[in-house]
């Protein structure tokens, strides 16, 4: 994602990053933060356990750092109306902004992670209609 610049609109209507040509590239897993940026991977394993290192959203520079992958997501006029409900919500809980983008991220996961409420979640949009 080089070359974008915070302040742009996207496909998902924000303000924080642009996707070009909205095609699917790479195959970094997700579910694993390394800790280390690309022009870190070099360090030794051993430096890295010895040495406190600060959460990934305060060591990256943008908000694209750690995200080589970009999916264009549409959402439905529902579903914004829950992120942007839920998102007040949890920078209540945490007593700070969060970018949307880390949010988007977050949900994510842990939809994934939980797939029976997913799984339910399609099935109410009509999958597994028999």
């Amino acid at each position: 994602m080089a070359g974008f610049k915070e302040g742009s609109v996207n496909g998902w209507g924000d303000e924080e990053e642009d996707e070009a040509g909205g095609s699917d590239t790479g195959s970094t897993d997700a579910s694993v933060d390394t800790g280390l940026h690309r022009d870190e991977r070099t360090t030794s394993r051993v430096v890295e356990e010895s040495t406190p290192r600060l959460p990934w959203i305060h060591r990256r520079s943008s908000i694209t750092d750690g995200r080589e992958n970009t999916k264009q997501l549409h959402l439905q006029d529902t579903t914004v109306e829950v992120e942007r409900k839920q998102k007040s919500k949890i920078e209540d809980l945490l007593g700070e902004s969060v970018k949307k983008a880390d949010l988007r991220e977050a949900a994510l996961l842990v939809g994934l992670m939980h797939i029976e409420e997913t799984a339910d979640q399609l099935q109410e949009w009509g999958y597994a209609v028999e």
